[in-house]
């Protein structure tokens, strides 16, 4: 059994789950969503760093 913990609670995964996690968080790719997430989260630590920690987000009306 393997068991991950952290400051917000435990999780326990079996032994046939923890090998599947673990090839997945070894092997796994990530979608391209996920990719683009978090190239739009650089770019907006970028823009606070660059402006004194100020950051400003324009919302797009959805289509």
């Amino acid at each position: 059994m393997a068991i991950k913990s952290h400051a917000f609670g435990r999780v326990t995964l079996t032994k046939q789950d923890a090998k599947k996690f673990q090839a997945q968080v070894t092997y796994g790719k990530p979608k391209a969503a996920a990719k683009e997430s978090a190239k739009r989260g650089v770019e907006m630590s970028r823009s606070m760093a660059a402006n004194g920690g100020r950051l400003t987000i324009k919302l797009q009306p959805a289509e």
